[in-house]
């Protein structure tokens, strides 16, 4: 697994790109689709990824 390097921004819009691209692979394919959830997954990570940023932000205001 690579590590990602992105600005909030950045992360944000991937999120924005995987989540489409999630539910279009799901409506063609099928919600239980290999590819499906292997586009989920790695939404999941981005999103993990992108609250662990915003919640370190938090911590040093």
């Amino acid at each position: 697994m690579t590590s990602i390097k992105l600005c909030p921004f950045e992360i944000k819009n991937q999120i924005e790109i995987l989540r489409e691209e999630m539910v279009m692979i799901g409506l063609s394919e099928g919600l239980d689709s290999e590819q499906t959830i292997k586009v989920s997954q790695e939404l999941d990570r981005y999103i993990a990824i992108y609250i662990s940023m915003n919640h370190d932000l938090n911590e040093m205001t």
